[in-house]
């Protein structure tokens, strides 16, 4: 075999750069209670396409880390996608999000992690400039307990009570959303104004998360923990309902773990989010996938 020089060794490290992903900078957006918030950046790999996208990470608002979703920020940025991954308030650390957890602390978990998707999404508005951020191609995503808080970030139930904090969204919109095994909290709030084209994905066996419309984790109403929520099946028909951008990915006979699907689904992934930014998806549209 024919020894490389050290300038043809050059070279081919060279030439495999564009392949390589990107190292993340991790900086702080706030600091709240005795946490300090932060999130991380990964820019994109070769020619940016100029979408960005906000990513809050599951872990039942118990656990999860930002640094468990490198695999997606990784693929996406390979594809030209610039990714901020937050990190958040875990109010439930140590208890758990499960039936014996009574419902008001569940709901607190959900709001302090809404607050602080918030004030992260407001952080990178005011930076945008410096982050390379495009605010009109900047899309929301989220898995499991991320995907819950996006959500409710859009279609938000506590905003009646903290109008200071989120009069910022009455002015200001994501370019679309992606949602991995997420719920809504209450169907009264996805109105029409408040919608933004959406990709959804679950599995029709969550054991979790509701694909329909069921108790989160399947508790009965006599346990403590007992709480309603709407999943992507209830969403999608409500997008039918109002004729808004939206398509839903079903696995049939899936649980919990296409939660996870933002580590596979990129070419998905990548359509959805150039079309809705580029203004041409429209209406609804429901592909299910087989179980295999």
């Amino acid at each position: 075999m024919k020894k490389l020089t050290f300038v043809g060794l050059l070279g081919l490290l060279l030439l495999q750069l564009p392949a390589m992903a990107q190292e993340k900078t991790r900086f702080n957006y706030a600091i709240k209670d005795t946490d300090t918030l932060y999130m991380d950046h990964y820019k994109p790999v070769g020619k940016s396409n100029g979408i960005s996208v906000m990513f809050i990470h599951g872990g039942a608002f118990e656990g999860g880390h930002p640094d468990n979703q490198k695999p997606m920020a990784d693929g996406l940025c390979k594809l030209g996608y610039r990714v901020f991954v937050i990190s958040y308030r875990l109010y439930l650390k140590g208890v758990g999000f499960g039936c014996n957890t009574t419902t008001p602390e569940k709901l607190k978990a959900v709001r302090l992690a809404v607050e602080d998707a918030a004030d992260a999404t407001k952080y990178l508005y005011a930076n945008a400039r410096e982050l390379g951020i495009d605010t009109t191609k900047l899309v929301l995503a989220g898995s499991s307990a991320g995907a819950e808080t996006a959500l409710q970030l859009l279609f938000n139930p506590y905003e009646k009570k903290d109008k200071a904090r989120y009069e910022f969204f009455g002015r200001q919109k994501f370019a679309a959303s992606m949602i991995f095994a997420g719920a809504v909290l209450d169907m009264n709030t996805v109105k029409e104004d408040k919608w933004t084209p959406m990709l959804l994905m679950h599995g029709t066996k969550d054991q979790l998360v509701p694909y329909g419309t069921a108790a989160h984790r399947f508790c009965t109403a006599n346990d403590a923990g007992w709480l309603m929520m709407f999943g992507a099946k209830t969403i999608y028909e409500k997008a039918q309902e109002m004729n808004k951008p939206c398509i839903l990915y079903t696995y049939e006979g899936k649980g919990h773990e296409i939660s996870g699907k933002m580590f596979s689904e990129f070419a998905k992934m990548d359509e959805f989010m150039k079309s809705a930014v580029a203004g041409t998806m429209n209406g609804q549209q429901s592909v299910v996938i087989p179980a295999q």
